[in-house]
């Protein structure tokens, strides 16, 4: 239990001053420009990713039609546990990074997340040829499916309004929200790795370091 205790304060002290670094304009004046694009929100300990509506991938098309009228679709990964009934007393935050079952949520917002959200939480990161595409099959991989072959729903959130989708992959401590949102961003194509990524403030280390390779014109595709 005091291990846990222990991982809950180094987070609540990694996370406290998390937010990006704007380096400078190019990226968020080009997003509209650019083929590909994602937005990445903080969201203090978590970081979430989410791509326009008009660039989901085929595997992800579908979310038009449950969010009619959405601009984007976010996405986020947790504990099932911990996202789908939010904890009421510390004990239950230190039992947040025990392994357990994972959830990605998804919500429609009808804005881009750099109008909905406050400028210092949200960033855009404009992807490679693909990179759209190759982002919305790994969120597809990860959704659990049911005998018809639909991600299969196990919750619904009410603030705001979404829905939790069953995870393939597991939540633990070396598989966080923040892990998650890092792989994802690798996957399509860019040069970020996960590796030693749990907390948000990392993840934002990582994302700050590759905005700024991007708006000093820097290769940003992996290899």
């Amino acid at each position: 239990m005091w291990k846990y205790a222990s991982l809950l304060l180094m987070f609540i002290v990694i996370t406290a001053c998390s937010s990006f670094n704007k380096t400078c304009d190019s990226v968020t004046n080009r997003d509209e420009k650019s083929a590909d694009v994602v937005y990445i929100i903080s969201r203090g300990w978590h970081t979430d990713i989410a791509i326009p509506v008009k660039e989901l991938g085929k595997d992800l098309a579908f979310y038009a039609k449950i969010y009619p009228g959405a601009k984007v679709i976010i996405f986020g990964y947790g504990k099932k546990t911990f996202v789908t009934a939010p904890p009421q007393t510390i004990s239950e935050y230190i039992l947040g990074p025990v392994p357990g079952p994972a959830v990605i949520h998804t919500i429609g917002i009808r804005a881009t997340p750099l109008e909905a959200y406050p400028p210092e939480d949200t960033i855009a990161i404009n992807l490679p040829p693909g990179g759209a595409a190759a982002l919305s099959k790994f969120i597809s991989d990860d959704l659990a499916r049911d005998a018809e072959n639909k991600p299969r729903v196990v919750a619904k959130s009410t603030d705001p309004a979404g829905l939790f989708y069953a995870a393939i992959s597991e939540y633990n401590l070396l598989h966080t929200c923040n892990t998650w949102a890092i792989d994802a961003l690798h996957s399509a194509g860019l040069n970020i790795s996960s590796d030693g990524v749990i907390f948000s403030g990392q993840a934002l280390e990582r994302i700050n370091d590759l905005t700024k390779k991007q708006c000093l014109n820097q290769p940003i595709i992996s290899d």
